[in-house]
C-alpha cells in the first residue's frame, strides 16, 4: 500500500512539475509585450505555488491518516500478542499444577 502511495505521490509531483516546466516554456516562448509577459509568469508561478500547497497540505492529511492507521494496527497486535502469551502462561501454569499433583 505505501509503495502504491509513493507512487501516486511521484506521479503527482511530476505532473505538476512538468505542467509548470510547459507553461513557462510556452510564455516564454510566446509573442508577448515584456510587461504582458512579466504578468504570465507572475501569474502562472502564483498559481504553480498554490497548487503546491495544496498537495503538501494534502499529502500532510494523508500521511496523518496513514500513521492512525498504523498506531491502530499495531495497537490491536500488540493486544492480541499479550492475549496469547496470557493464554500461553495460564496453559503452563496448569500444566505444571497438574504434573504436581499427587497420582
Amino acid at each position: 500500500m505505501a509503495e502504491r502511495q509513493n507512487s501516486g505521490n511521484g506521479l503527482m509531483k511530476g505532473a505538476v512539475i512538468g505542467a509548470t516546466i510547459g507553461a513557462a516554456a510556452a510564455l516564454l516562448l510566446a509573442p508577448k509585450a515584456g510587461r504582458e509577459l512579466r504578468g504570465d509568469i507572475r501569474d502562472t508561478y502564483i498559481r504553480s505555488k498554490d497548487k503546491t500547497r495544496q498537495l503538501a497540505s494534502e499529502a500532510g492529511a494523508k500521511t496523518q491518516e496513514v500513521a492512525h492507521q498504523v498506531v491502530r494496527h499495531a495497537s490491536d497486535l500488540a493486544g492480541k500478542t499479550r492475549a496469547a502469551l496470557q493464554s500461553a502462561k495460564d496453559d503452563a501454569q496448569t500444566a505444571m499444577a497438574e504434573e504436581q499433583k499427587p497420582n
